[in-house]
């Protein structure tokens, strides 16, 4: 900005249909500038983050977490471990770890193996063979991305706990059948 006032800095580009670049100020009051060779670059896009990418390693509260994915929360869909979002692509793991006051066939045997796999059991009627079964195994070659929450009790200071977030998650194999036991490596 040459007028040295600080509030005008911000400038669009656009480029013309020869290949050249102008600076367009946000005041209209002044005027707008085509780029050569004397101007600096500042900085480089050197790629579009996902928006999700910012979200790992927080905490969010289970209602919370549909707006990641442009979601609404309906208690029906999300108070389940595994959500499926078929016009989002995405699976959603919501996984506690301790699983006490849940009964027997609920208690599902999920862990951090180490700092970059996970062990998750899939809920009882999960087969290799059924449709989330196979979107689970397949999801990479599908375009369906898995996204993985944990938190360590479901309860904290008498009030639900958040989630944590991991991110996406790949798969890396799995063994059994309703449930399936699989290990996901994080991103």
């Amino acid at each position: 900005d040459q007028s040295g006032d600080d509030q005008y800095l911000l400038r669009l580009v656009t480029k013309t249909p020869n290949g050249r670049y102008i600076l367009k100020a946000t005041n209209p009051a002044y005027p707008d500038y085509e780029a050569d060779e004397s101007m600096r670059t500042l900085a480089r896009l050197r790629r579009v983050l996902d928006p999700l990418e910012m979200a790992v390693g927080r905490e969010f509260m289970r209602e919370k977490i549909p707006d990641l994915f442009g979601a609404s929360f309906n208690p029906g869909n999300w108070h389940r471990g595994h959500v499926v979002l078929n016009d989002k692509q995405a699976h959603i793991l919501l996984v506690t770890i301790n699983k006490q006051g849940k009964m027997a066939e609920h208690r599902y045997h999920d862990y951090f193996i180490d700092d970059h796999h996970f062990h998750w059991q899939s809920q009882n009627s999960t087969t290799p063979q059924s449709k989330r079964g196979e979107e689970l195994i397949e999801h990479e070659s599908l375009g369906i991305t898995i996204h993985l929450f944990v938190r360590e009790n479901k309860l904290a200071g008498g009030k639900a706990a958040p989630f944590h977030y991991y991110g996406s998650v790949r798969y890396q194999k799995h063994e059994g059948s309703a449930p399936m036991s699989m290990v996901w490596k994080l991103q």
